[in-house]
């Protein structure tokens, strides 16, 4: 909207500074007029694209928001039939999750060594290939 104000601002003044003198060529006010014309209706058709925009992007909101509150009832049902679980089914939960996490840091543990030692193969790799370089008569 400000755009279009300034716009309409500049073409009435760029119109006002064309038709300062008293012998205005009329062939170029028509073509004025016409640029003037054709950039209103330029707005209204950017505006008008704007409000097909807004209206499509309201209703992706209002779909968001509907499937928000189908994941919350969902929610809702998932944890009360986790609340009646049996104990033992917790138990086994915690345990597994336990099993997981230590043989995670485990592998994780094991991944670090390997790397630590492939760096300095590759550090000793490197040094190996810059000691002395051949000299003429070495080659």
């Amino acid at each position: 909207m400000k755009k279009s104000v300034l716009l309409v601002l500049v073409l009435a003044l760029l119109f006002l500074c064309a038709c300062d003198g008293p012998g205005a060529d009329p062939q170029r006010l028509e073509a004025l007029e016409a640029e003037v014309a054709a950039l209103r209706q330029e707005v209204k058709q950017r505006d008008q694209a704007f409000k097909d925009e807004l209206i499509v992007v309201r209703k992706n909101l209002e779909n968001i928001q509907k499937l928000l509150e189908v994941d919350e009832s969902r929610a809702k049902i998932r944890e009360e039939a986790e609340s009646g679980i049996p104990s033992a089914d917790k138990e086994l939960d915690d345990k597994a999750k336990s099993f997981v996490d230590e043989n995670l840091d485990r592998l994780l543990e094991l991944t670090r060594k390997m790397l630590d030692k492939m760096e300095k193969e590759f550090d000793e790799h490197l040094k190996g290939n810059k000691e002395t370089p051949p000299q003429g008569d070495e080659i």
